[in-house]
């Protein structure tokens, strides 16, 4: 019994590590949200309550630290790993690789209906629902006319406000990573780092790889860094409120998420195309929808019928 047990548990880490590792190749695209990739392999509810508990709640502290490490490590390791071959996908196959990540998206939304015992319709989860897919799709205006800015930077005359900076911008997008249906990537766009925070990821991965670095090696860490703190405070401060609206507020919150889930569809959607690549995309869009649905399968509602919804 115990072997078997054991066994179920590290099942659950591989897997948990691996969702990690989706969410941090999803972080990296402007468009796709981390926090779409947790609902799609339903661990967000688990996810919100790990970080908005993980320094108040004694009882379970280490079994929340141990899930945020396994699965913020899948995500380090697949931003500073993943992003160079997720590029050439995107290069290669543009339609196909974001048709897939449309039928994640597609896929997770009956799981996320599921969640909760009760999702009847009313007026005001329609209104939710309504305003957070109104929310991604005005971003996403913004991003159309963002997207081609060009960011030159200078790493020789950084200041110490320019890492101040990058530390605000970590704060700002990592409220956006776990948000699903709105992209980290995206806001880091409007904020007018991306390219330099690519870059810089790029620099710290050469730095892993080649056992070499310079003085603009350490300004690009030292960015990263910045930016990797910002990111923690934002993270964490973020979750409870997501935590509190689970609490009070669940159906109404999950259908808010269906919105962002649903805006995101638009925000990412590229067209199609009558050819051998369309059809490619097709069958990946088919694949995406049956890997959420596998994998986001759960038995009962997550979450009780409690709450003022």
């Amino acid at each position: 019994m115990y072997s078997s047990v054991n066994r179920s548990t590290i099942r659950q880490r591989i897997r948990l590590f691996l969702v990690g590792l989706v969410m941090g190749v999803a972080n990296i695209i402007p468009g796709v949200s981390g926090g779409t990739m947790a609902v799609v392999f339903g661990i967000y509810e688990d996810l919100m309550r790990a970080l908005s508990n993980v320094l108040t709640d004694r009882k379970n502290r280490k079994a929340n630290l141990l899930f945020l490490v396994i699965l913020f490590s899948g995500s380090l390791i697949s931003v500073l790993t993943f992003a160079k071959a997720l590029s050439w996908a995107f290069n290669h196959y543009e339609l196909m690789t974001i048709y897939f990540f449309i039928g994640l998206i597609l896929g997770s939304i009956p799981v996320v209906v599921k969640a909760h015992n009760d999702m009847h319709i009313n007026a005001k989860r329609i209104m939710a629902l309504i305003v957070a897919t109104a929310i991604v799709i005005i971003l996403a205006q913004f991003q159309e006319e963002s997207g081609s800015q060009a960011n030159i930077f200078d790493y020789q005359t950084i200041s110490i406000f320019n890492y101040i900076y990058f530390m605000i911008c970590g704060i700002i997008s990592a409220s956006a990573m776990i948000i699903p249906g709105i992209s980290g990537s995206f806001i880091l766009i409007l904020l007018g780092v991306y390219r330099i925070i690519l870059d810089s990821i790029s620099g710290v991965s050469d730095i892993i790889i080649h056992q070499t670095y310079d003085s603009i090696a350490l300004v690009k860490v030292l960015i990263i860094g910045s930016l990797a703190v910002g990111i923690v405070i934002g993270i964490f401060g973020f979750a409870k409120i997501i935590n509190w609206a689970f609490k009070h507020y669940p159906a109404v919150t999950l259908y808010f998420i269906v919105g962002l889930l649903l805006g995101s569809i638009y925000q990412i959607y590229p067209g199609y195309e009558l050819s051998w690549n369309g059809f490619g995309a097709s069958i990946l869009f088919a694949f995406g929808i049956l890997i959420s649905l596998k994998f986001g399968k759960h038995d009962k509602p997550i979450l009780d019928s409690k709450g003022n919804d």
